[in-house]
């Protein structure tokens, strides 16, 4: 089986290609950009190899590896998450316990060979999707919260009453209208004096 370790970070990932049934590091740990260029340099790597026997292998991290998944799941290759805590805990065994990523990708190399993964099916990718649409949408709907509630604030400075009329709901289209004749209104009023 050749496993392919990827420690996954925002911008730059690093990977490493290992046959364990040979024993042979078939790609010491190279850079591996997350952007198309990144991941087309290793399917290059990997494209020959027959996809049975290929098994690619990340740790749970949000969002970051998201777009990789993707991608080598619409090539047809077998995808593994790995909990952070595995890979931590295979680091511990190590007389030196050095961390960065390159050494992380052989870890994860090895973490893929003991079992370590969680295979994902076509499933998990679907909800992978649902969950960033869930995540933004979530978000949107924050930043409006936030927005209103600064509306509320700065029309309390301006014209206190207003608030008070619409019973503490400004977000309505009548109050809407009113605040854009408002600042019209005032706009005109700083220009005469």
């Amino acid at each position: 089986m050749i496993y392919v370790g990827i420690d996954i970070a925002k911008t730059n990932h690093y990977a490493s290609i290992v046959n364990y049934s040979t024993g042979e590091v078939i790609e010491s740990p190279f850079l591996v950009t997350n952007n198309k260029q990144g991941f087309n340099l290793l399917y290059s790597k990997i494209k020959d190899f027959d996809r049975d026997k290929v098994l690619i292998g990340l740790e749970s991290t949000a969002h970051y590896g998201n777009n990789l998944i993707f991608y080598f799941h619409e090539k047809q290759f077998k995808l593994g998450i790995i909990n952070p805590i595995q890979t931590a805990t295979l680091r511990k065994t190590r007389i030196r316990k050095v961390k960065n990523d390159k050494v992380d990708s052989m870890l994860i190399c090895e973490a893929l060979s003991l079992g370590y993964y969680n295979l994902l099916s076509d499933y998990d990718i679907e909800l992978l999707e649902i969950k960033s649409l869930c995540r933004f949408r979530k978000e949107l709907k924050d930043k409006a919260a936030e927005a209103k509630i600064q509306l509320a604030s700065y029309v309390d400075q301006v014209f206190p009453e207003l608030n008070f009329f619409f019973k503490n709901n400004l977000d309505i289209k009548t109050a809407h209208e009113l605040l854009k004749n408002f600042i019209n209104l005032l706009k005109i009023f700083l220009k005469l004096t």
